[in-house]
């Protein structure tokens, strides 16, 4: 019912700017439609699910930031000084959001990412790098909260949204924070690029004011059929976290 409102004044607005012989352009909203996506239904699992939100600004990334981002982390503030070598160029369209990786205790983890999307409701790309992390596989996941503070002990399970069992990220059934495994070098800097259309940076599954954390083991993609590694892929605790923010 109130979507029906919603689209019923705007229609009820556009009629009378038009009969005024004015634009629209003053008007909130203007330019931006609702968007409806489907994901399909898993049998025996889900019904078809049905997302209607309304397309996100697209930000002028040619124009600086209007005021510096700094501060505790825990306030979900975003030094951009470090990102200068990882900024996406400034022609380049569409939404971008940004994570400071920080070590959880001792680790010695650290890494910057940018996420990018061009199109609303297309995929993300995430590319940056890492650093620290010991030789092998390691889980990167988003989680559901963004309460970093010292630790990466209070940002909760993963993003889960829809799906309630853990996957791999090329899974049907996963929980949306599940981007599944980066791999380490003995010593070397890990380059991170990851291509995922189940997250997003607006709308029911945007990822923007959660956290992203690397953890210490390989995902098993909930292969192990054990209660850890359908909640988690058995991947051990957070080795590094830090909250995802929008760039500009």
């Amino acid at each position: 019912m109130n979507l029906r409102l919603h689209v019923f004044f705007g229609q009820l607005l556009w009629l009378v700017a038009v009969l005024n012989g004015k634009t629209l352009q003053g008007v909130p909203g203007y330019g931006r439609n609702l968007i409806i996506k489907t994901l399909p239904a898993i049998e025996d699992y889900q019904s078809n699910v049905y997302e209607v939100f309304m397309e996100p600004y697209l930000y002028d990334l040619h124009r600086p930031p209007p005021y510096p981002i700094a501060g505790n982390r825990a306030e979900k503030q975003i030094d951009l000084a470090g990102f200068k070598s990882l900024q996406a160029p400034r022609s380049a369209p569409g939404l971008q959001a940004v994570v400071n990786l920080q070590a959880d205790e001792e680790s010695g983890v650290e890494g910057e990412l940018v996420f990018t999307q061009i199109v609303p409701n297309g995929p993300v790309t995430i590319e940056g790098n890492i650093t620290g992390l010991a030789a092998g596989l390691h889980g990167i996941h988003v989680h559901q909260s963004g309460a970093v503070k010292d630790n990466c002990k209070d940002i909760g399970p993963h993003f889960i949204a829809y799906y309630g069992r853990h996957g791999g990220p090329r899974d049907p059934i996963r929980h949306v924070g599940d981007l599944g495994n980066i791999k380490a070098e003995d010593g070397a800097t890990v380059n991170v690029k990851i291509v995922d259309h189940l997250i997003s940076l607006a709308g029911p599954r945007s990822i923007v004011g959660r956290s992203l954390a690397i953890s210490r083991d390989e995902d098993d993609y909930g292969r192990a059929s054990t209660e850890d590694s359908t909640l988690t892929g058995t991947s051990g605790p957070a080795v590094a976290c830090g909250i995802i923010g929008y760039l500009n």
